[in-house]
């Protein structure tokens, strides 16, 4: 399930059961930050393991200001590094984000 908010939105949003973090506003969105994933062999068998993905969309008003991407990546990492969360910023552009 998809969860949109603003950037003022993202200090007081609890990130804990997010496994994305995606910026748009741009010509094309940008994946922000991507939390690591526990697999089961059923989720995995069963091709069911990009069902239970959670993202959340951060609506900038220009995706492509450095500056801006800048400050929202600053708020993220503390806002993630204080509830535990493990992940990995800006994953390669190559990985299936079944976006």
């Amino acid at each position: 399930m998809d969860k949109t908010i603003t950037l003022d939105q993202l200090a007081t949003t609890d990130l804990r059961s997010i496994n994305e973090i995606w910026l748009g506003g741009a010509h094309r969105p940008l994946c922000l930050w991507r939390g690591e994933q526990v697999f089961t062999h059923e989720m995995l068998s069963e091709g069911t393991h990009d069902q239970n993905v959670r993202r959340l969309c951060l609506q900038l008003v220009n995706a492509d200001d450095q500056g801006e991407v800048a400050s929202v990546e600053s708020i993220a990492r503390q806002r993630l590094e204080k509830m535990g969360k493990n992940g990995e910023f800006y994953p390669a552009e190559d990985v299936d984000t079944h976006q």
